[in-house]
């Protein structure tokens, strides 16, 4: 069954749990940065992530973990274990959640002959009760030429980071929850944290379950000590304790510290350049100019 878009379920409270799939994971051998993407940007849709697990290519720890969190969470993403070869077993697995059988499905053999997929046969085999959703790659504008594969409220991401990023921002359709919208502010105090842990403990006992305050040491850092981050549904209780905090905190600690700020400049710049006030910057840069800025995102990339 086919799907263009999906609306999730009713309420406020939409939650998501993470199953990352892979042996290379577990071991050591590649580090996993899907897990911090679907996190940021399930949180963006006004989704909570409240569970990450790690699993091996193993078909029944996968399909136990699928079970679980399927019953516990709105949407279920598993990322990883889906290709051509033998340890790709994260479909075979989820039918085995759900009490499926593994069949071809015709879409699935029409895309990959269409690729000229010789030896991909495998992923056109998929649980007997998948649906398949086709997004739009937010680079070309087009429809995605492969699908991505669901079974009830688990959705399987392909584990390659580029892939999945794109698969996800094609698709975010899915996953937002117009109800809520998480609010974040971040301060960066000069000071060492167990000195200001008594002010933290206040504001959070003040502010209860209207926001969310946390608090995390830098000691690489030369310009501040300890990173705050305030959380919440709604403006009012962050500005209200940004204001506690700001009394309350020792004088002269708070440092106007912008994080990325190369980055943050560059893309300014390109604002700029777009709006008509910017003309006469925009005539001003040159391809070395403009590959100067571009530098730094490239090498963070690599």
């Amino acid at each position: 069954m086919a799907s263009r878009a999906s609306e999730p379920p009713p309420g406020r409270s939409v939650t998501a749990g993470i199953i990352i799939v892979g042996d290379e994971i577990l071991k050591g051998h590649t580090q996993d940065t899907n897990t911090y993407f679907l996190c940021r940007t399930l949180r963006s849709l006004g989704v909570q992530v409240c569970r990450v697990s790690v699993v091996p290519d193993e078909v029944a720890t996968i399909a136990a973990e699928v079970t679980s969190f399927s019953s516990r969470f709105t949407h279920v993403l598993t990322a990883g274990g889906i290709g051509p070869t033998h340890d790709d077993v994260t479909f075979e697995a989820v039918a085995q959640a759900f009490g499926d059988e593994l069949k071809p499905h015709p879409e699935l053999e029409a895309a990959i002959r269409g690729l000229g997929g010789e030896g991909w046969e495998k992923l056109s085999r998929v649980p007997s009760s998948a649906r398949l959703h086709y997004g739009t790659d937010p680079r070309t504008g087009r429809p995605f030429r492969f699908p991505l594969v669901s079974v009830r409220n688990v959705y399987l991401f392909p584990g390659i980071p580029e892939l999945l990023r794109r698969v996800l921002e094609g698709l975010k359709g899915l996953f937002q929850n117009t109800a809520v919208q998480f609010h974040l502010r971040e301060l960066y105090v000069a000071a060492d944290e167990a000195s200001i842990a008594p002010i933290l403990a206040e504001a959070q006992a003040h502010f209860g379950r209207r926001l969310g305050l946390g608090s995390y040491p830098d000691w690489g850092s030369n310009y501040y000590q300890v990173k705050l981050t305030l959380d919440s549904e709604e403006e009012g209780p962050l500005e209200e304790c940004l204001a506690y905090l700001t009394a309350r905190l020792p004088q002269g600690s708070l440092v106007p510290y912008v994080p990325n700020a190369v980055e943050q400049a560059s893309e300014a710049v390109y604002k700029l350049t777009e709006s008509g006030r910017g003309q006469t910057l925009g005539a001003t840069l040159s391809p070395r100019n403009a590959g100067l800025l571009e530098a730094p995102c490239r090498s963070r990339r690599r």
